[in-house]
């Protein structure tokens, strides 16, 4: 017993480390071989764990040596285990490490203090700290790994700085704890609980602004793409308005050859032909010349799917937005609208409405389609049911984005089947 009690009193940190590391990197994408890349690296890390006690001048300075080494060593074990970027690497092991620091830091003082006050026997201060060093290390995933595992940190170009601190933080609080535990021998129980508080803190606050910082830089990766999709909308809505006036120009050619076909022609075939042609010949007139364009091009794809699109609008009041910003709030919102209709098998259903007017001294914009399926909503927007939520998922984004941008008001709702997007701008003037 007490063999195996000196081996994890020497070598546990490997042990709560590699705990840590699981719960924060576990669930990033593998590489072949995981499994014998993982128990190779953890043999790696025990073996030098044990080579280190034969080192005669260990001290506090060696072990904070120690500290830095297994840390970059577990940075080279997640590196070799899984997918991604060394940064990626660098980052999930930091917040492992504050993770494993701040769960030693609790298990540490929550045991002296029972053992000194509550007169806890030895057994229970030996076997407490590992069921405890887990509990705390498993809460620390549940608060703060659980968020940033839903971060991408791919995207981290702009934050090597930014990485580096944290980097320096971790260790930090490792190499100033064996430094305490060195020079605080003998000293009051009070500074004990004052340093071991600050030491848990300066964790928390570490994860914390981890979280923090994979917020910003995914919303900020976000903002980028929308910027580019908004982009690309714009360019094809010049491509669109010049291919749908050349397709008149040519269904017009077309409509006069047809009638010089006369009776050369069986007259269903010629019926035919001029259907065929007349998907192609469509005008709406909205009041708004960038909505018209749009609303051809989707009548155009609704037709080819069979479903119906219902526009009524007042697209004169749209003015005071800029035509590309007409092209992509209309254009992403009857794209989800064809996406959750063309899925319906009751052609009654296969339906889309789209309103515009003016009442009450607002612009009212409202969508409307069915659905069927369930639909989730995260920030009072409806979540990509595509299997990449990465690529996709941006069509809401970038509908808030421009409604924001006029200062407008936006909200969604999906009941009995039925899913509709109601817009407000305020009209000045």
């Amino acid at each position: 017993m007490t063999i195996i009690y000196n081996f994890f009193e020497t070598n546990g940190y490997v042990f709560e480390i590699l705990i840590a590391v699981f719960f924060f990197c576990g669930w990033m994408d593998k590489r072949p071989r995981f499994f014998l890349r993982a128990c190779l690296a953890g043999a790696v890390l025990l073996l030098v764990s044990m080579l280190w006690t034969w080192i005669p001048f260990d001290n506090e300075w060696m072990k904070s040596i120690r500290t830095i080494l297994f840390f970059f060593m577990c940075v080279g074990a997640v590196k070799n285990c899984f997918e991604g970027p060394l940064r990626q690497a660098v980052f999930y092991v930091t917040a492992a490490g504050a993770a494993q620091h701040l769960s030693f830091r609790m298990s540490r003082t929550i045991l002296t203090v029972g053992s000194l006050y509550l007169k806890l026997p030895d057994r229970y201060v030996i076997l407490g700290y590992p069921v405890l060093s887990v509990v705390f290390v498993l809460i620390c995933y549940l608060t703060f790994g659980r968020v940033l595992r839903k971060k991408d940190v791919k995207y981290m170009t702009g934050s090597q700085t930014v990485l580096s601190l944290l980097v320096g933080m971790q260790i930090c609080t490792n190499v100033l704890q064996n430094l305490f535990d060195k020079f605080s021998a003998g000293s009051d129980f009070r500074v004990y609980i004052i340093y071991s508080l600050f030491d848990m803190i300066s964790c928390l606050f570490l994860l914390a602004l981890q979280c923090e910082i994979t917020r910003r830089e995914n919303e900020q990766h976000n903002g980028e793409i929308l910027k580019h999709i908004l982009y690309q909308q714009k360019q094809q809505m010049e491509s669109s308005k010049e291919n749908i006036e050349l397709i008149n120009i040519k269904c017009h050619d077309i409509k006069n050859q047809i009638a010089m076909l006369g009776n050369r022609v069986p007259q269903e075939e010629i019926r035919e032909l001029e259907r065929a042609v007349n998907i192609y010949d469509m005008a709406f007139k909205t009041g708004n010349e960038a909505l018209d364009v749009l609303m051809v091009e989707k009548l155009m794809v609704c037709e080819s799917k069979n479903i119906r699109l219902d526009c009524m609008t007042e697209g004169e009041w749209l003015s005071f937005m800029k035509q590309s910003d007409i092209y992509s709030l209309f254009g992403n919102a009857v794209d989800n609208a064809i996406e959750a209709v063309e899925k319906l098998a009751d052609d009654e259903r296969r339906y889309i409405s789209v309103r515009v007017r003016k009442e009450k001294g607002m612009l009212v914009v409202h969508f409307e389609n069915y659905y069927e399926g369930m639909l989730t909503f995260a920030k009072d927007l409806p979540q990509t049911t595509k299997e990449d939520k990465r690529y996709h998922g941006f069509g809401m984004k970038s509908i808030r984005m421009i409604v924001e941008k006029y200062q407008g008001h936006f909200s969604v709702r999906a009941q009995d089947g039925v899913f509709t997007l109601n817009i407000l701008f305020p009209i000045f003037g």
